[in-house]
C-alpha cells in the first residue's frame, strides 16, 4: 500500500446509509482492539449513525478508499460553542498513513464552518498513540482524571 496514494485518493464525506455498517465496523474493530472486547450498552449511537448524528451541529463522517470506510470521525454539540470529538478510528492496515490527520481536519474545519470556536474530547491513558496524536494536532490535556486525558483545542 502507498501511503500517499491512499491520502490522494481517500474521499471524506457526511456518512449515508450505504457506508454506515462498514462505518459500525471500523468503530467497533478499533474498540476491539483497543479494549480487547465490544460492550454494546455503551454503543448506542452506533446502532443508527445515520440518525444519531443528523441532528443540528452535529456530523459523522468516513473516509472513503476503493469504495470501503478506512477511517471514521464525528462532532457532537458539547455547548453553543464547544463541539466533541468522538468516534475517531482508522482501520489498522491504514494507520500511519496520515487518513487520521485528514479526518481531524476535516472535522475541525466542519466545526469551524457551524459556529464551534472549541473542541474537546477524551482517551484513554492507556492509549499513547492517540495522545501524541492529539497533541501534534495542537490539542492540549485540561484535565487527566486518572483513566483519561481530556483535551481541548481552540478553533478561533
Amino acid at each position: 500500500m502507498n501511503p500517499n496514494e491512499v491520502l490522494e485518493r481517500m474521499q471524506i464525506h457526511r456518512i449515508t446509509e450505504p457506508f454506515e455498517e462498514q462505518a459500525r465496523a471500523v468503530v467497533l474493530k478499533g474498540l476491539e482492539e483497543r479494549f480487547g472486547f465490544i460492550d454494546p450498552k455503551y454503543n448506542p449511537d452506533l446502532k443508527s449513525i445515520v440518525l444519531s448524528y443528523s441532528g443540528q451541529r452535529a456530523v459523522f463522517l468516513v473516509g472513503i478508499y476503493k469504495d470501503r470506510v478506512i477511517c471514521t470521525g464525528a462532532v457532537s454539540m458539547e455547548s453553543l460553542s464547544v463541539g466533541r470529538v468522538e468516534r475517531m478510528s482508522v482501520l489498522k492496515e491504514y494507520r500511519r498513513t496520515g487518513v487520521a490527520k485528514g479526518m481531524i481536519h476535516s472535522l475541525e474545519s466542519w466545526s469551524k464552518e457551524n459556529g464551534y470556536q472549541q473542541l474537546v474530547l477524551e482517551t484513554n491513558n492507556d492509549w499513547q498513540s492517540a495522545i501524541g496524536f492529539y497533541k501534534n494536532r495542537g490539542y492540549s490535556i485540561y484535565l487527566n482524571d486518572g483513566k483519561c486525558s481530556h483535551f481541548v483545542k481552540e478553533l478561533v
